[in-house]
């Protein structure tokens, strides 16, 4: 069988099985847990690559967990959240260009750092400090919020949901400078966002 099958990628598998596992949530109504999934997909992503950086590998192996880590991104905060979106009540036409836009910037934005990445591993092999637009992990964090603020404020879901896939999505490609956070941050915020969501619905 091809691929890679250690456990350097398991984490990203995991990315990318959470998603698809998140989106036959959503479409069959069951929104708060495939919230939970979201926040799952994004915990994976954060820590594949400490995981990954545990073993020695070869360059063959280390250009196949930046192209799985991408195309696992690309289904869990490109894709999964349109998803969201529609099973939420987001299924008129009108919003189908923003379903379009979105996940085109989140592939725009995955193929951008891989190059940039890739260049920068060629002169120097320190971590980045800072990253250039908006993260495509990020939505694991913010569209959870998004979901527990608009129950706490009694506001639907739907009625702010655009905007923000909108405003994500713009980041996703703006050249805005954003300075690089601990993972453990993130997938705590993150983490206990959705647990607050689940008990406030």
């Amino acid at each position: 069988m091809i691929g890679i099958y250690d456990y350097t990628v398991i984490l990203t598998y995991g990315n990318a099985v959470f998603s698809i596992v998140g989106m036959y949530l959503a479409l069959t109504q069951h929104i708060v847990e495939a919230i939970f999934c979201l926040v799952f997909s994004g915990i994976c992503d954060m820590f594949d690559g400490f995981v990954a950086n545990t073993k020695e590998r070869t360059k063959s192996e280390m250009c196949y967990g930046i192209q799985i880590d991408s195309l696992a991104d690309l289904i869990s905060f490109g894709v999964f959240p349109t998803v969201l979106g529609y099973a939420s009540g987001l299924t008129q036409g009108i919003y189908l260009p923003l379903f379009v836009f979105y996940i085109l910037a989140a592939l725009i934005r995955l193929a951008h750092y891989n190059v940039t990445e890739m260049e920068r591993k060629e002169h120097c092999d320190t971590c980045r400090e800072y990253y250039e637009g908006l993260p495509v992990t990020s939505s694991a964090a913010l569209i959870p919020l998004l979901f527990f603020i608009a129950g706490r404020l009694h506001i639907a879901f739907t009625l702010i949901y655009p905007a923000a896939l909108l405003v994500i999505g713009f980041l996703f490609i703006s050249k805005v400078k954003i300075k690089k956070v601990d993972p453990r941050k993130l997938a705590f915020g993150a983490f206990v966002g959705a647990v607050v969501a689940f008990f406030v619905r």
